[in-house]
């Protein structure tokens, strides 16, 4: 059987740019999407599992990743999407139900989907790419924030802290190219390079992958 791919986010254009080149190399892919009840989606077929997944709820996680198994047996590589929150109004008119919606679901809803993900993919030798896909030029508010540091400080931590025999790595992008940066990312999650390893690869447009400060520590 050809490469098991979970890939989270594919409400995002960077999600949805990696799962139909995940799947144009052959790749049998998992997509968990939004919603309320955990089910396969109907527009499921052999090489493409959707399901619904709820981001906040851990039961939800443990069951796409069960169903995961029960259809193709194992998980070869996670590629785990920031989702940023909506934007909201100032922070002092933020309720208390949208604070919660960007703990739970932002926030959340990836840490639960690592933990579910890191005994396979570590049992197995496997690959978990973490990745920040481009935002906007407009100027981030206070949840916004909280939901991108978090990713990114949880993603720097976990990709150094992986056992040796799990290959992780995170990915963060600098440009409007969706497509070019999910070509990049597949390439650079299957070549594996070493110097890549427990690291940040920042994308840009015109950049080299190994030139100037592509590869990085922190995604800053």
């Amino acid at each position: 059987m050809n490469e098991v791919a979970l890939v989270s986010g594919s409400e995002t254009l960077t999600g949805r740019k990696l799962i139909e080149k995940l799947l144009a190399r052959g790749s049998q892919v998992i997509a968990p999407v939004a919603g309320t009840a955990t089910k396969a989606n109907e527009t499921s077929r052999d090489n493409l599992c959707v399901l619904t997944w709820n981001r906040s709820s851990w039961f939800s996680t443990k069951a796409v990743v069960r169903e995961a198994l029960r259809r193709y047996g194992r998980i070869d590589s996670g590629w785990i999407l920031h989702q940023a929150p909506p934007l909201f109004r100032n922070f002092s008119e933020v309720g208390s139900n949208d604070i919660e919606t960007v703990l739970e679901q932002s926030i959340k809803g990836s840490i639960a989907l690592v933990r579910e993900l890191l005994p396979l993919l570590e049992g197995s030798g496997g690959f978990l790419g973490m990745v920040l896909p481009h935002q906007s030029g407009t100027l981030p508010g206070p949840l916004d924030s909280l939901a991108h540091g978090a990713f990114t400080g949880f993603s720097t931590s976990l990709i150094r802290e992986v056992k040796l025999d799990l290959w992780a790595c995170a990915f963060i992008s600098k440009s409007t190219n969706a497509d070019d940066f999910a070509t990049k990312i597949i390439e650079l999650g299957s070549s594996k390079p070493m110097k890549l390893k427990g690291r940040w690869y920042k994308y840009a447009d015109n950049r080299r992958f190994f030139g100037g400060s592509s590869i990085l520590d922190t995604p800053d």
